[in-house]
Formats: structure tokens, C-alpha cells, sequence
């Protein structure tokens, strides 16, 4: 209640009405793009540059986002969504009820962030009241589907349009290959958030152990560390932000190590796959427990990509400092076998590699086109 009342009697609450007021007294956008966050943005933003081509009117909405140049923003609060007009609305933001989602939008769509399973990572119910889930690739089609059967849901479509990301990521590669003097010894490692993690096994000693090797060594944890696990990162900067070979990286913006790095070690995430997928290179797999949010994830049947896709993208290590130095070596010295078979998972769960865009714009000039019938 208190803190209700301090959204009503503040700068916030002010500044949402202005907006509603503003989006009220305009024409309403046939497509309405909303993120909770500058993270979550990223994902539709080849969406929208792809539909605002082929002439759709589109409107951005959220708190304190960057959108691009000329695009018109609303700079709200999530919840004040529900007041919000568009025949189509979609979000790559988890976490919204269907209660909090634009009551007069007859199609919303959930364009998912992550190449990573929707029914394990995920708690039960985060896909609700979408009419529609744009899917990254065909292992999140049969979660779909399992989904509705499991909880007898209907009039939610799967559709396979691909990652919004890979647009994105393409525009940050290099131009020219980088000259570096590491002997190509630069190892990325990108944790994933949760419970038995990585950098909670076994942070410290195995960054301590590859500086000691002579690996150049750059962390990328999950965006969740900066916000909720402080405890863990402060440590390990506070001990090797001082030594040449270490790089902290933040997850919220764009990643150089991405295109720079030659090896990968990662637990579950989803951004291990996009290193594997973007640059055809291999991830080390630490063995560590999955992040599950679902507990009753089994009983809908899929597998979830992120525990059979590891075997196939690299290779699975014991949570042991020394089983990590023995995998990359072992991964250096076999280097020759990875791009070609990287690939051929990638084009499985991968769809419209590099045309996310143009895909996701054209099912919503369809959608549209439903809607207006």
C-alpha cells in the first residue's frame, strides 16, 4: 500500500499520465513494441526497423528506454500498458500478466529473449494471455505445443520466425580480424543465473588457475548478477580487476568478447549458444546443476535445448578446476572439427538465421492483416 502510494504522488505517476494523455490524443500505432528494460529492448528492435519498411506504424513503450532515432516513444511504466491502443502489441519482456497487457490489442505476441528452454527456466505461467509466441526454433514450437496440451490452453499459436538478437550481435562484429598477441589463448566466461552456478562453484579458483596459465580472461555474467547477486561479482572484481589478463564485461551492453574470444565457458546459458552459433567455436560445458524455475518442466515432455545441445556445440566437464584446463586444451587442439557441425545444429534451433527481421515483419503485416478482416 505504502508503495502504491508513492507511485500516486510522484514524478512517475505524473509523468505516466502525460504519456497516456499524449498516446490518447494521437492516432493509435498499428504495432506496439514494449521492453521493461534497455536488455529487453534489443531483441525487437530488427522488428520494428523491418516493419516501419514495409510501412507499418509502430510505437515503442517502456521506462527509460533508448530507442532508435526517430521512432516515436512513450516513456512509461509497464503497467500502465493495459491503457495503451494497438491492434498488435509484442514484447521480448517476461513477466508481464495478462492483466498488465494492453486490454484492446486483439493479438499480443511474446518474442522470446533466448534460445534456452521456455518450459525449464521459466516458471509456470510466464507465457500467459499471449495469442501468439514468435519462437527462436523448432525445440520452442514442441514446447509450445506442450505447454497448451499440459494446461489446456487454446488459441495460442507457435510460430517459427527465429532470434532477434542475431541482427543485432552482426552489427557489432569487426570489421577486420583483430591481431592480438595471446597466442589465442582468450577464454570468455559466461555464467548463467541461478543456484549452483559457475561463478558460486567455482569462480575465484578457476579465474585464479587460467590467469595463471597465461589465458586472457573476460567474465560475462547474466544481467541478474549486477541487480540481485552483487555478493558473488563484487568479490571476484575487487581480486583480479587489477590483473592485465582479467575484463570484467557488462552484460547489459554489447559484447566485444563475443567476436574476440576463442573459447567459451559456460554452465547453461543462453548466450553460450549464441557464441557457439554466431562465431562457429566451441563451448567448454561445466557440469554444474540446471537453472530450473519449473519444477514440473518433465512432466510436459521435451527435453529442454540447453541440457542436449552441449555434447554437440563442445564438450562437458566435471565442475573441477582441473577438468576445465584439461577441456581446453583439448578443445584448442581439435579446433578443425567444430565450425562445420556448430552449423548444422545451429540451422535446427536457429531459424531465418540473419532475417529475423524481415521473417518477424512479415507475420505481422499478416497478423494485421487478420485483425482488420
Amino acid at each position: 500500500m505504502l508503495r502504491a502510494l508513492k507511485y500516486i504522488l510522484g514524478h512517475r505517476a505524473r509523468h505516466d499520465i502525460l504519456s497516456l494523455l499524449q498516446h490518447l490524443s494521437k492516432p493509435a500505432p498499428e504495432v506496439l513494441f514494449a521492453a521493461g528494460s534497455q536488455v529487453d529492448l534489443q531483441w525487437v528492435i530488427p522488428a520494428y526497423e523491418a516493419a516501419t519498411k514495409r510501412g507499418l506504424r509502430c510505437a515503442f513503450a517502456g521506462p527509460g528506454l533508448r530507442v532508435p532515432q526517430g521512432a516515436v516513444y512513450y516513456d512509461i511504466s509497464m503497467h500502465v500498458l493495459r491503457f495503451f491502443r494497438a491492434p498488435l502489441f509484442a514484447t521480448a519482456t517476461t513477466g508481464l500478466t495478462p492483466a498488465r497487457m494492453p486490454r484492446r490489442s486483439a493479438r499480443r505476441v511474446a518474442v522470446l529473449h533466448s534460445l534456452v528452454s521456455m518450459h525449464m527456466v521459466y516458471p509456470a505461467g510466464t507465457f500467459d494471455g499471449y495469442t501468439d509466441i514468435f519462437c527462436c526454433g523448432e525445440h520452442h514450437v514442441d514446447e509450445v505445443k506442450a505447454m497448451n496440451r499440459h494446461y489446456n490452453v487454446t488459441g495460442r499459436r507457435p510460430v517459427l520466425i527465429g532470434y532477434g538478437k542475431s541482427e543485432r550481435l552482426e552489427t557489432t562484429r569487426p570489421a577486420a580480424a583483430v591481431v592480438r598477441g595471446d597466442g589465442g589463448r582468450h577464454v570468455l566466461i559466461g555464467p548463467s543465473w541461478g543456484p549452483g552456478n559457475i561463478l558460486e562453484t567455482m569462480g575465484a579458483a578457476l579465474i585464479a588457475r587460467l590467469l595463471d596459465e597465461g589465458y586472457r580472461v573476460t567474465l560475462r555474467p547474466h544481467p541478474s548478477f549486477f541487480i540481485f547477486g552483487d555478493q558473488q561479482i563484487r568479490p571476484l572484481v575487487e581480486s583480479f580487476l587489477a590483473h592485465p589478463g582479467f575484463c570484467l564485461e557488462s552484460s547489459v551492453e554489447e559484447s566485444a568478447a563475443l567476436w574476440t574470444a576463442d573459447l567459451m565457458i559456460a554452465d547453461y546459458s543462453g548466450f553460450a549458444m549464441e557464441f557457439a552459433f554466431m562465431r562457429g567455436k566451441p563451448v567448454l560445458y561445466v557440469n554444474v546443476p540446471p537453472k530450473v524455475l519449473n519444477p514440473g518442466w518433465q512432466a510436459l515432455g521435451p527435453v529442454p535445448l540447453e541440457l542436449t545441445v552441449r555434447e554437440h556445440i563442445g564438450v562437458v566437464v566435471a565442475p573441477e578446476v582441473d577438468a576445465v584446463i584439461t577441456g581446453l586444451v583439448d578443445l584448442q587442439g581439435n579446433s578443425a572439427r567444430w565450425p562445420g557441425a556448430i552449423e548444422r545444429v545451429r540451422e535446427r534451433h536457429w531459424a531465418n538465421f540473419g532475417h529475423f527481421g524481415e521473417a518477424c515483419a512479415q507475420e505481422l503485416v499478416r497478423m494485421l492483416g487478420e485483425v482488420r478482416q
